[in-house]
């Protein structure tokens, strides 16, 4: 049997920066089941394009963790500024929606003022466990509501909004006020707003670079080594290709609920919180194409016409995701969790079909016959489904981790809508709470 000092369950950026921060201070595993680091922040490279799960891009806000991710990037680093749309009506509208309502058709532009001035001059206060279609309704009116905020988020998150809570949006959706709204539908503004206004990105490799540059240096990292199961009486844990490991600490970075699966003593209200814990699937169809390419970094798509419900140009991030001449677009398209689990349910030739035909009828490509590279790729977990099953649930199941001294963080791990840098320094901040036991 093999002991250690830390176990950390997963090679994502949660756990590589964890053992970054043991590095050389203590022993420890980190088990990756895939055969690379990175977890959902990999990039897959194939015939000269560099392929990420999705729009991944470093919003950094902490010193620390902004000072060790720019010191991985060096100088393979580029601060870019948001060009954003939202297509709607036949247009492209500046993101965010709610502040740019001035290119809309002019019935609903009156629409979505005046709705959004009713609910301003009521000024309700919050409903107690307020739900999201509620929440909407109240801070943005009726109009910009049942045009973009609705149907948008319910496209994304494939679950009922009057049953999604709203604990995630005040990081996440922009808020602009009365005077912002009135000056977006009627005067011109260039101010920005939201989480997202700048962003970093890898110039070479892809958004996976930086995992790479981080696993350099990691002696502990194990790639291809599953874990099957965890017995936290004995602290051992079985895991494929490594065998039975013995460990004093535990880091889990894996699917909150399916880390609990593998708990071989959780008790049935444990396991039954765990299985109340729902989130969406995602599948991302990244497309190597001939120039040219749309100009906007990514675009969101409310209506019902267009299967995605974002699109964006990754070679606008970066010219180096694709081979000289060409460009690299993605297409991200939700699902009820668990969709298509080898039994056919989505017609992905149909899909495809549906969204090239899309993509030139809002200008990504001119033509068909541009497209010669294709790459499907699925996120399952997804997006985390806040509702008030998971706000019961939480704290019952990170009370019964905390009473065994176990770390479970990052996006997944702590089952909530993160980011990169987040997941970094939560990584870091668990692996420094065992170094000081």
């Amino acid at each position: 049997m093999t002991e250690t000092g830390t176990l950390i369950i997963g090679g994502g950026l949660a756990g590589l920066a964890a053992g970054y921060t043991l590095e050389g201070k203590q022993p420890y595993i980190i088990a990756e089941r895939e055969l690379r680091p990175g977890g959902l922040s990999a990039t897959i490279k194939t015939k000269g394009y560099f392929f990420d799960y999705s729009g991944h891009l470093l919003h950094l806000r902490w010193p620390e963790t902004t000072e060790l991710i720019l010191s991985l990037l060096g100088n393979n680093c580029m601060l870019l500024e948001r060009n954003a749309k939202v297509r709607i009506f036949g247009k492209n509208i500046p993101f965010p929606f709610q502040a740019n309502l001035k290119k809309l058709p002019e019935k609903v532009r009156s629409e979505c003022v005046r709705e959004f001035l009713k609910a301003a001059d009521l000024g309700m206060p919050p409903q107690e466990h307020e739900n999201y279609k509620c929440w909407a309704e109240r801070v943005f009116g009726k109009g910009i509501s049942r045009h973009f905020m609705l149907p948008y988020n319910f496209k994304l998150l494939q679950h009922p909004l009057d049953k999604v809570t709203t604990e995630w949006c005040a990081p996440f959706v922009p808020m602009p006020d009365r005077n912002d709204i009135l000056k977006g539908a009627y005067g011109s503004s260039q101010k920005k707003f939201g989480y997202n206004t700048v962003f970093r990105y890898p110039k070479k490799g892809g958004i996976g670079f930086l995992a790479e540059k981080m696993a350099e240096t990691l002696s502990g990292l194990r790639l291809g080594c599953e874990v099957i199961s965890i017995n936290m009486e004995t602290k051992t844990a079985e895991i494929k290709n490594l065998g039975k490991i013995k460990f004093r600490h535990l880091i889990n970075t894996a699917p909150l609920p399916f880390f609990i699966k593998m708990q071989k003593n959780a008790p049935k209200h444990i396991l039954s919180h765990a299985s109340r814990l729902k989130s969406n699937t995602v599948y991302v169809l990244n497309l190597g194409i001939k120039k040219p390419a749309p100009k906007t970094h990514w675009a969101y798509f409310p209506e019902k016409k267009y299967p995605f419900y974002r699109a964006g140009a990754a070679s606008n991030f970066s010219n180096e995701t694709a081979p000289k001449g060409k460009a690299s677009l993605y297409l991200e398209f939700a699902f009820p969790p668990d969709s298509d689990n080898g039994n056919g349910e989505i017609d992905f030739n149909k899909l495809e079909k549906t969204s090239f035909r899309a993509l030139k009828e809002c200008g990504f490509i001119k033509n068909l016959n541009q497209i010669e590279e294709k790459l499907w790729l699925k996120m399952n977990p997804a997006y985390v489904i806040y509702d008030r099953e998971r706000a019961e649930a939480l704290p019952e199941i990170f009370s019964w981790l905390k009473d065994r001294g176990i770390f479970s963080i990052g996006r997944y791990g702590a089952w909530k809508y993160s980011f990169m840098e987040e997941a970094i320094k939560e990584g870091i901040e668990a692996a420094r709470s065992i170094l000081k036991e």
